[in-house]
């Protein structure tokens, strides 16, 4: 099977969903080697992949997941990262606030790559216990209405793509795309940021391959794989089986101007230090970026029906202490963990 997605693949042909998926469970069987790993993702790279390449591997990637069983109607915010643009951990903090005013958020993430802190290593450095088992994750997503999936411990099968992806390092591969498409809590609404525009549609045709209910997939006109207060924002919204495509532009909603390297950090220690300051509501960039991220979340869920309504419930659970409370609650429920 190898030797004829090689040849298919080199004679510049797609791949289907069904040879994507054949071809990712025998990778994530042991059954191929790095180098055939390697050429396959780099003519992959070369021809170029739509939604149907990205449905056949996430499928994959979804059916060998640890995954995380629950009743709640769960919302995800990852995005791809891979902006290069360094800037503090929007979507947590925003993941954080959009929990706090009753959305159920089950945030799949990993440490950094290639920014200074990923959404793990904030949690982490916050105090947040990440070795949890999936069915303490469901446990958090009951008590807290927020889960933190650590993306190595419910993907343990990446393990043999490890090697091949780092030989083509730093060019990104369809894997680079995939973390926001496998949520293993079966997030059915998700705010997806993308690194570049030209995935937002077959990011979306993929969604709506694998089920997904509703979602916006944003990207900026500055770079950044969040919505933006600095400049516009490009979305794709799914909703059940349909795509709408819209422009947000920050000035519908903050009256300042801002740079982006006003939410620029050099650690984790600095990204953590400015989501406290957005928690302790300072009239920063940062916490503008922060809740009209968490409203999109909120908007999503379907708790409103307008970005205005997502803003003002956020700023009032960062007024009201219950943002700060959620962070103190995730770190001692999860190392309660530890003594069990």
């Amino acid at each position: 099977m190898i030797n004829s997605l090689l040849d298919k693949l080199k004679a510049n042909k797609k791949l289907s969903i069904s040879e994507c998926v054949d071809f990712v469970e025998l990778v994530f069987g042991g059954s191929v080697d790095s180098n055939t790993i390697t050429d396959i993702l780099l003519l992959i790279n070369k021809n170029g992949f739509g939604s149907d390449e990205l449905t056949g591997f996430a499928t994959a990637m979804r059916n060998a997941s640890q995954k995380v069983i629950t009743t709640n109607d769960v919302v995800d915010n990852c995005g791809t990262g891979g902006d290069g643009l360094q800037t503090f951990n929007v979507s947590t903090t925003a993941s954080l606030i959009a929990s706090s005013c009753g959305v159920c958020v089950a945030k799949h993430g990993n440490k950094a790559v290639t920014s200074k802190s990923g959404s793990a290593d904030l949690l982490e450095f916050a105090g947040v216990n990440l070795e949890i088992t999936p069915e303490q994750v469901s446990a958090c997503l009951s008590e807290l209405s927020f889960g933190f999936m650590f993306a190595p411990l419910h993907h343990s099968s990446m393990r043999f793509v490890a090697s091949s992806r780092k030989d083509i390092s730093p060019q990104k591969t369809i894997f680079n795309l995939l973390g926001p498409l496998t949520n293993p809590a079966g997030a059915k609404r998700q705010l997806i940021g993308v690194y570049s525009k030209k995935f937002m549609r077959p990011m979306a045709e993929t969604l709506i391959n694998l089920g997904t209910s509703r979602a916006m997939i944003v990207h900026s006109f500055d770079g950044l794989d969040e919505i933006s207060i600095f400049d516009k924002t490009y979305v794709l919204e799914v909703d059940d089986g349909n795509i709408k495509e819209y422009v947000i532009d920050p000035e519908n909603y903050f009256s300042s101007k801002y740079k982006l390297s006003d939410i620029v950090v050099n650690d984790v220690e600095s990204s953590l230090s400015m989501t406290k300051e957005v928690f302790k509501e300072k009239n920063i960039p940062a916490k503008n970026i922060a809740i009209i991220n968490a409203a999109a979340i909120i908007y999503i869920s379907g708790i409103v029906s307008t970005l205005d309504e997502g803003i003002k419930i956020s700023e009032e659970s960062i007024s009201s202490g219950k943002v700060t409370n959620k962070l103190d609650d995730l770190i001692t429920f999860t190392n309660n963990f530890k003594n069990a």
